[in-house]
């Protein structure tokens, strides 16, 4: 706080700001989409728009058949040439977010096919240097009857895949879930990384069951402090994946508590096209507020 005088000369106080949470800027390149709804986050000209909002990290955030069928990511130097041009931009290729939708998920049975092609979008990301490969624990809905099962299936196909992305540099992290999915409470999730030896990622407008201060608290409690974030803000009722200060959460006692325990990766975005109001979000103003969050400017 400082003194200082206004155009009447008298004296009012001000909070000065200046970065507080020193992460770097991020954002989940699944924002980006065409007229026609189609991915357009990997293009060369996207990438560019990123940097230029100051962005330092992004994550690939993709369908399965963007990854496979539009960018052809596994194939040739795809992934090699991706990572060539986005570092001569000066941006990080951060995080692949690997597909989920029913036949691309653990717990079910028979994920062969599920497997076989996480591990060559991990092999490619490998290959573009990226760090961490995030995973959702289940598709849903997860039936009550049927949770018991499909956490074995999850836990075994997980572990198999954790020990591919190791054998391949890159860190498997799981994120926290929300409604039916597994890993939709704090308790579930200790229990898969613990089952896995994976990694944790916290998304903050996931937690339906728990408050988020005290889910994050649990976990790095118990030793897992997330290796990075996917940050949005929500009612509480269901993911929004609006803009921080939009929703209800207290980013003051989430980042804190992030900050205090030496969090390390990016303050990445992940959010949806439009507000809750219907009006669309800008790419501009997602940057000035990722500046705002990290500036404490955000309660």
């Amino acid at each position: 706080m400082t003194l200082s005088a206004n155009n009447n000369g008298e004296f009012e106080i001000r909070k000065e700001y200046a970065v507080i949470y020193n992460w770097k800027k991020g954002i989940s390149l699944s924002f980006f989409r065409n007229e026609k709804n189609e991915c357009i986050g990997a293009d060369p000209d996207v990438l560019c728009k990123v940097k230029e909002n100051d962005f330092e990290c992004v994550e690939l955030s993709f369908s399965h058949d963007d990854y496979f069928n539009r960018y052809h990511f596994t194939e040739g130097d795809t992934a090699e040439e991706l990572y060539h041009y986005c570092r001569s931009l000066g941006l990080e290729l951060w995080s692949i977010h690997l597909p989920f939708s029913e036949k691309w998920d653990l717990s079910r049975e028979n994920a062969e096919e599920a497997l076989g092609d996480f591990e060559e979008l991990i092999k490619a990301a490998s290959r573009a240097d990226i760090s961490v490969a995030v995973l959702h624990p289940s598709f849903e809905p997860v039936l009550p009857e049927e949770r018991a099962q499909r956490m074995i299936y999850a836990k075994k196909n997980i572990k198999l895949l954790n020990e591919a992305a190791k054998d391949m540099g890159v860190v498997l992290a799981l994120e926290n879930l929300p409604r039916t999915c597994l890993g939709n409470c704090s308790k579930e999730m200790l229990d898969l990384l613990q089952s896995t030896d994976t990694k944790f990622i916290f998304d903050t407008n996931h937690s339906l069951l728990e408050e988020n201060s005290s889910f994050l608290s649990f976990m790095i409690d118990q030793g897992y402090c997330p290796v990075s974030l996917h940050i949005s803000d929500y009612d509480f009722s269901d993911e929004r994946h609006e803009l921080p200060g939009y929703g209800k959460n207290k980013w003051n006692e989430i980042l804190d508590i992030l900050k205090k325990a030496g969090y390390q990766g990016p303050a990445l975005y992940e959010p949806a096209l439009y507000h809750m109001s219907g009006e669309k979000i800008d790419l501009n103003e997602i940057s000035q507020n990722v500046c705002d969050l990290l500036q404490g400017k955000i309660f």
